[in-house]
């Protein structure tokens, strides 16, 4: 059975800027909302500003830190608690948190040491492990592609911390330190089967936008939401993103001797070698799965999402890029 207290064990950790402080009433009025019994603290890493909302218990960390790993760090070092839940200020809340969910995933954390998180990403893998040995679950191989993301989940804090040890951005984080998951095989890292499985719907699903885009609202997600929600955002401040021309989320003119250069400046000598094989791996699966070595990986599993959508049939995802 469930530990009734098993919020005492975690906080929530929320990944914002003071650029984005627009976002946080929206933020704040769906979690008030929709994550009930909301009964542990709140920590809001920012650069400046503070950050308040009537009926939460937030505690604000500033750093203005040149690099995001060194400001994630700061963070990380206020959190006192054995797991953290991360989210991200535009995971705007669509429907009750599954509490039920999370406690199981505390237990379930609590009885082998070795499990990193439970993730709310559909995550694309080279091969299936461990299917519902965790219901609704499957584990990731180790080296996995996007294994490191920023979306929703409950890490264990101190591994949180071992993997923000560089000072990288959140797309280095995501795209190219994924070789550090392949050192430590032992490591356990499980992500959902299917988007029903979430613990909580914040309306990443069959690859499509949603909340921030680079900077933008994605209008056909937030408009109605927001309608529906009688939550009122002036949205001419950021403006509209236009999905025919949005942004790659990676720089897809970049030479093979860039992308090596950027994983030498983000992790060092010591990982150019499992980056190399790693990047291997990465084109073979490009290759049985039929998209360019160097097509934008997101492009490509939008373009596949959008191919299966029109079938009927169920996507995998890749992780958010902002």
């Amino acid at each position: 059975m469930s530990n009734p207290n098993w919020q005492n064990k975690v906080t929530l950790l929320v990944n914002t800027c003071d650029a984005y402080e627009d976002l946080w009433q929206p933020f704040f009025t769906l979690l008030q909302r929709y994550f009930v019994p909301l009964q542990m603290r709140i920590v809001v890493n920012t650069e400046t500003k503070t950050c308040t909302f009537p009926g939460l218990r937030i505690d604000t960390v500033n750093s203005t830190a040149e690099s995001y790993g060194a400001r994630m760090r700061a963070a990380l070092d206020k959190i006192d608690t054995e797991y953290l839940l991360l989210m991200l200020d535009d995971f705007f809340l669509r429907e009750p948190v599954r509490m039920d969910r999370l406690a199981d995933i505390i237990d379930w954390m609590e009885a082998d040491r070795k499990i990193v998180y439970f993730n709310c990403d559909v995550t694309e893998a080279a091969c299936d492990r461990e299917v519902n040995r965790y219901p609704g679950y499957r584990r990731l191989p180790a080296g996995n592609r996007y294994t490191l993301n920023l979306q929703a989940a409950v890490w264990r804090t101190s591994k949180m911390r071992e993997y923000w040890q560089h000072d990288v951005s959140p797309w280095d984080w995501e795209e190219r330190c994924n070789v550090l998951t392949a050192a430590h095989p032992q490591e356990k890292f499980y992500c959902v089967l299917r988007e029903e499985d979430r613990f909580m719907d914040y309306g990443y699903r069959k690859g499509q936008w949603m909340g921030i885009c680079h900077g933008q609202w994605v209008r056909e997600d937030v408009v109605p939401l927001f309608a529906k929600e009688g939550i009122e955002v002036d949205f001419s401040k950021r403006g509209f993103l236009d999905p025919n021309h949005r942004p790659a989320s990676l720089n897809r003119s970049a030479s093979r001797e860039d992308r090596y250069r950027r994983v030498y400046n983000c992790l060092g000598w010591k990982y150019m070698l499992p980056y190399f094989l790693f990047c291997r791996r990465c084109n073979l699966y490009s290759a049985l799965h039929h998209c360019a070595v160097d097509e934008d990986y997101f492009h490509y599993l939008q373009r596949k999402a959008d191919l299966r959508n029109k079938e009927g049939k169920h996507c995998l995802l890749a992780p958010m890029v902002r």
